[in-house]
């Protein structure tokens, strides 16, 4: 399958484009206006995926955060008491909840897959990710609604699609292609270039380097796009300006002087907020 799957062909994502992306923030709106989103995330010894996640769905501009697991993460959450919990039983039947993020260290198969068919029936955005996508594998999942997102690293492309990693990064657009062709719903393929597809649209991710390759940045990069979601913008334009932040950030802490390898997760949630202002202002 090549890149002419897409009627206009794969599209790069650069700073310009992300700027256009950005939600707008009105001098009128309130909390209510930027969203509720739900990180399914975490279990013991994986609760630091949900605080990932959950921090870096505020940072983007959500307006709420509600972090849910099979049991309340309370103990975890002492060091940010601006997020709401509740199990995960609880929060897929909140109507408040505008966009979900399931799978960081929430675990494989038994309540992760579940909360995926008990979520099919809700006309919100999800975002599936990590521990999500091999349930998703595992369970032979056919397809997904079109309004989803899968957001797989090589290896769980490869999960996903039965094919080697291999063959993945010998051809990464018919990859992207071929999974979403599968599963109908946006499909984001991380790696250098990360490209992010729906039936229409692949968009190429001009920003990224190495020092994402550290635990936990995948988990900061489904906040970004689950926060995104809960303020409005379209399962397309959140995955992609959500991957384009995730990479611009990591080129911004290169570019300031530190060494590759030295990023961890929580450094982009820490930088995030001066990147946005630039951003917005025209100054990236």
């Amino acid at each position: 399958m090549k890149p002419s799957f897409w009627p206009t062909g794969p599209r790069r994502l650069t700073q310009k484009i992300a700027r256009q992306l950005l939600p707008e923030r009105s001098l009128t709106s309130n909390k209510t206006t930027f969203g509720n989103v739900a990180i399914c995330a975490g279990h013991p010894g994986f609760w630091g995926a949900g605080v990932l996640s959950s921090e870096a769905a505020f940072r983007i501009g959500a307006g709420y955060v509600t972090w849910a697991s099979t049991t309340p993460p309370v103990e975890e959450l002492k060091n940010h008491p601006e997020v709401l919990t509740a199990t995960l039983a609880e929060v897929a039947k909140n109507p408040k909840i505008q966009a979900f993020v399931v799978g960081p260290g929430l675990g494989v198969g038994g309540p992760t897959l579940e909360l995926i068919e008990n979520l099919r029936q809700r006309s919100e955005p999800v975002l599936l990710d990590a521990d999500a996508i091999t349930t998703v594998a595992q369970a032979k999942i056919a397809s997904l609604p079109r309004h989803w997102i899968l957001t797989p690293h090589t290896g769980e492309m490869s999960r996903l699609l039965g094919v080697s990693s291999q063959e993945i990064e010998q051809d990464r657009f018919a990859a992207v292609a071929m999974a979403q062709q599968k599963y109908g719903c946006v499909v984001l393929l991380k790696g250098r270039h990360t490209l992010v597809a729906n039936r229409k649209t692949c968009q190429i991710i001009m920003s990224g380097n190495p020092a994402l390759a550290k635990a936990g940045t995948g988990d900061v990069l489904s906040g970004f796009i689950g926060g995104l979601l809960a303020q409005g913008l379209s399962p397309i334009k959140a995955a992609s300006l959500g991957a384009y932040i995730h990479g611009a950030l990591a080129d911004e802490w290169v570019s300031e002087g530190q060494d590759v390898a030295s990023l961890v997760a929580s450094d982009l949630i820490r930088i995030l907020p001066e990147y946005l202002r630039n951003l917005r202002l025209g100054r990236k």
